[in-house]
């Protein structure tokens, strides 16, 4: 069973391992590569098996050392395995039903994505999309998951925009982001976060991360954005 730590969570990342060895279907595996590297621990939260078996990693109250850049804020979840048709059905069943587990904790309030989505690499192998009916946001379309509604919009009149925060996600989200020059992804997340704090800064605007309507008229009334990196 599923406890959320009491950390901030807004993502979840799935990887794989990276191989089929027999020997290396185990997290101490993983944790001995990870030691080797010099790290603390091993850098996922949760491993799972070939036979479907869960087994626990870095405590989730720890941020995870597994997606570079975007660690903090999410919990990691690594399969075993490197050739796309030798993952199994049975891990396929745990990742389902944890990450309605994980889902639900939060209400729908988090979304998921494979580690290739901001890396240079095909991990994880499988199409993890599928296997949990993710739509274009991330959200879990399982049976039983509880989902976040959208924040739309059909205007671009600062008072009449929705007010969106961290863990927002949407349409409205997607133009901010476009204004901002970041990935229209739709997903108001930490890097979004973080470039509407140096935004507002910029601005004298109050800077607490929040897109208001004061903060939607100077993002609405520039002609271009500066581009401010984390």
């Amino acid at each position: 069973m599923f406890t959320k730590p009491n950390r901030d969570v807004d993502r979840v990342f799935l990887h794989c391992s990276a191989s089929d060895n027999p020997s290396h279907d185990n997290v101490a595996t993983m944790r001995q590569w990870h030691k080797a590297r010099g790290w603390s621990d091993v850098g996922y939260h949760l491993f799972i098996r070939k036979s479907g078996q869960l087994e626990a990693g870095r405590p989730l109250e720890k941020t995870p050392a597994a997606q570079r850049g975007n660690n903090r804020g999410t919990i990691a979840i690594c399969l075993h395995g490197l050739d796309e048709e030798k993952f199994t059905e049975a891990q396929f069943d745990t990742l389902r039903s944890l990450c309605v587990q994980i889902n639900n904790a939060y209400k729908g309030d988090l979304t998921f994505h494979g580690h290739r989505e901001v890396a240079a690499k095909a991990c994880p192998v499988f199409d993890y999309k599928a296997v949990l009916k993710l739509d274009r946001f991330g959200r879990l379309g399982l049976t039983g998951a509880a989902v976040q509604d959208l924040v739309d919009t059909d205007t671009r009149v600062p008072d009449d925009m929705p007010v969106l925060r961290r863990g927002c996600r949407g349409p409205a989200v997607a133009l901010l982001q476009k204004q901002l020059l970041l990935k229209d992804d739709g997903i108001f997340g930490p890097r979004t976060e973080d470039t509407v704090r140096d935004f507002q800064s910029a601005h004298g605007l109050a800077r607490d991360g929040v897109v208001g309507a004061m903060t939607w008229k100077k993002i609405l009334d520039n002609d271009h954005i500066e581009h401010f990196d984390e």
